[in-house]
């Protein structure tokens, strides 16, 4: 770690009006603060700590959990995609501020947000239109076998610098993007590892990850909407109070961490998440 941590006026800020918000509308719709509600807050704040600082982590561990904790598919989707929709850009927004990455302009890390942003939407609506017609499970051990296998490459080749190509940023964010559409996760290994092994530097690529993800959220969120979906405020206002809550803290972690260190944790989450995934097909 490097340097000293200190939580600016703005993050304290934007911490006490997430809680006067999560009271305010809890009050507001007669709900009570049960502990299944503190614990979806919890949770959410502990899976969203990892992602906003890795990269990856909020889908991919928390909707299995939530599951099984007899949550619904179509209760859950729909509040996981917009709470990661509001605190995507909110991560985006803080690690900027805290010097991880520069969307100041027209940036290098502008332009590649942008451009994998505009893949994720691609790849989320393909995903979406022909849901119904893959194999989840068969597409649930590709993926895992392609997170496991680029956590290892990172881990083995964290100190190299590979070549940046656009296609590669392109093709990479649809396909990631379609993942999550299909199976719910998979978006933020895939993204965050595939931008580390293109040369991106990995405190970067987090940020980067955060504010693409935001748009696949939206065009997700906007399709489920659009087919009659509804979202279950019981879950939704927990989730996305946990979800924002963690956001400044997580991105002043990034903030003082190693690149070298950070790029090899990124590697060993990857390759977790990836067995993770494997193991939820065999399982």
């Amino acid at each position: 770690m490097t340097g000293g941590w200190k939580l600016s006026r703005v993050r304290v800020i934007w911490i006490l009006a997430v809680l006067g918000l999560f009271v305010a509308v809890t009050l507001g719709r007669g709900a009570e603060f049960t502990p299944k509600v503190l614990g979806v807050v919890l949770l959410c704040f502990v899976c969203e700590l990892v992602d906003s600082s890795l990269g990856m982590g909020y889908g991919t561990a928390l909707t299995p959990i939530l599951l099984a904790f007899g949550y619904s598919p179509l209760e859950l989707v729909p509040s996981v995609l917009f709470s990661e929709l509001l605190s995507g850009f909110a991560s985006s927004y803080f690690h900027h501020d805290s010097g991880n990455v520069d969307f100041s302009g027209r940036t290098r890390d502008t332009r590649v947000a942008l451009l994998l942003a505009l893949g994720s939407v691609v790849g989320v609506v393909v995903g979406v239109s022909i849901a119904v017609r893959v194999p989840t499970e068969v597409l649930k051990l590709v993926i895992g076998v392609i997170i496991t296998g680029a956590g290892v490459t990172i881990w083995v080749f964290h100190a190299r610098t590979f070549a940046y190509r656009t296609w590669k940023m392109f093709a990479l964010a649809s396909v990631a993007s379609f993942n999550k559409a299909l199976s719910g996760g998979g978006y933020g290994p895939l993204m965050t590892s595939g931008q580390v092994l293109s040369g991106i530097k990995g405190k970067a690529s987090v940020g980067i990850t955060s504010f693409a993800e935001g748009f696949t959220c939206l065009v997700g969120v906007i399709l489920f909407l659009d087919k009659g979906q509804r979202f279950d405020y019981d879950l939704l206002v927990p989730m996305v109070t946990g979800a924002l809550l963690s956001v400044p803290l997580s991105t002043e972690f990034v903030r003082h961490i190693d690149e070298l260190k950070l790029k090899r944790l990124i590697a060993a989450v990857t390759v977790v998440l990836g067995l993770f995934t494997l193991y939820k097909v065999v399982a």
